[in-house]
């Protein structure tokens, strides 16, 4: 039970008893949980603060710490935590139910002759992330993950996307409160003449694109295709695209630029010459000026901040995926072992699992 995700259900099943028993023995008599909690190593990385405020650190394993490093957040229940895990074992080496940097540092400098191994360490664009690699694991390259940068790319797409969208229906309310002062009026002017009102239907005629769609349709539907190349189109998102393209030319500059910067970061170009690299990203820089386009332009901001650990993932090739997948066994784990609610029993079934060097 310890080095694996089963919970006591299938045990229980297996062994014909009962499965809330089986858990209530496995908590406080197979697993060393209670003797734990009674000698104290179970909270022996707590961070006190005062009185009435405790830092929970349940795992702390320095000698997880080596050259490759990832740091994610995770949120469990209501609470956010700051994992950092090491990416060739896959193990995490700290986990801290705080998002603050004083709290991650009073952890960190326990262990600073570790800290100074990391030579890599990957993370997103977060102030936060990118505070602890210059000043706790000082020695290490900083790498941008990928993900998240083509995150940020395509949300840029579609907030241009649905704030045409928005803009149109707006044209729309308007319309209708127009409708609705005039019926008024002319409720009043009815009854001032004493002639029967018949109320008139509100009518708005929505311009209709090649394809087919009304403007709001086109819009709506056009999400998922912004998110994929061209050539991967159906026929119906490459009808609705062209005829979307040519009604707002806006969606067009957006849906090139995000291709081009796609482009850009292929996993082709790791280990070419960042001189050739840093040169391609100006170019795309200028274009995007050009363009003059505001969401586009606040992921070049986004961008031009964090350019070196950007660059580094060209030099190293390194992404976030082991800190993601690591995150993702830790919800299925939650799932298959009765979630959280015994959090003190969580934390200390996921440290045996996700830290133990044993397993």
């Amino acid at each position: 039970m310890d080095s694996l995700q089963t919970n006591t259900s299938v045990v229980s099943s297996i062994l014909g008893l009962d499965n809330q028993l089986l858990w209530r023995w496995y908590r406080d008599h197979l697993s060393g949980f209670r003797e734990s909690e009674q000698n104290g190593s179970h909270y022996q990385h707590d961070l006190q603060l005062s009185k009435n405020e405790t830092v929970r650190v349940p795992i702390f394993k320095p000698e997880n710490i080596g050259p490759a490093m990832a740091i994610d957040e995770k949120q469990i229940g209501e609470e956010m935590h700051t994992l950092v895990s090491n990416r060739e074992s896959g193990k995490i080496a700290l986990m801290v139910r705080s998002m603050r940097y004083a709290d991650l540092q009073k952890v960190l400098n326990k262990e600073d002759l570790s800290c100074r191994k990391v030579e890599i360490l990957t993370r997103d664009l977060s102030p936060l992330y990118a505070k602890v690699g210059n000043e706790l694991f000082f020695n290490s390259s900083p790498i941008a993950d990928k993900f998240h940068i083509i995150r940020s790319l395509m949300e840029a797409c579609q907030d241009v996307r649905v704030r045409l969208r928005q803009d149109k229906l707006r044209e729309k309310r308007i319309c209708y409160e127009i409708h609705k002062k005039q019926e008024k009026e002319y409720k009043k002017e009815c009854l001032l003449h004493d002639v029967e009102y018949i109320k008139k239907t509100f009518k708005y005629k929505e311009p209709i694109l090649e394809n087919g769609e009304t403007v709001l349709e086109g819009l709506a539907r056009s999400r998922y295709l912004l998110f994929i190349y061209s050539h991967d189109w159906t026929l119906s998102q490459r009808n609705r695209a062209f005829a979307l393209f040519e009604k707002f030319p806006e969606i067009k500059k957006v849906y090139d630029r995000a291709c081009e910067f796609r482009d850009w970061m292929k996993k082709e170009n790791v280990g070419k010459s960042i001189r050739l690299i840093k040169q391609n990203l100006n170019t795309w820089f200028a274009h995007v000026e050009k363009d003059d386009i505001d969401e586009m332009l606040n992921f070049k901001s986004l961008v031009e901040r964090n350019t070196l650990p950007i660059l580094n993932y060209f030099r190293f090739g390194a992404t976030n995926a082991i800190a993601e997948n690591i995150n993702s066994r830790i919800q299925r784990f939650i799932m298959i072992n009765q979630g959280t609610r015994d959090r003190e029993f969580f934390y200390f079934r996921i440290g045996k699992y996700f830290s133990s060097t044993s397993i």
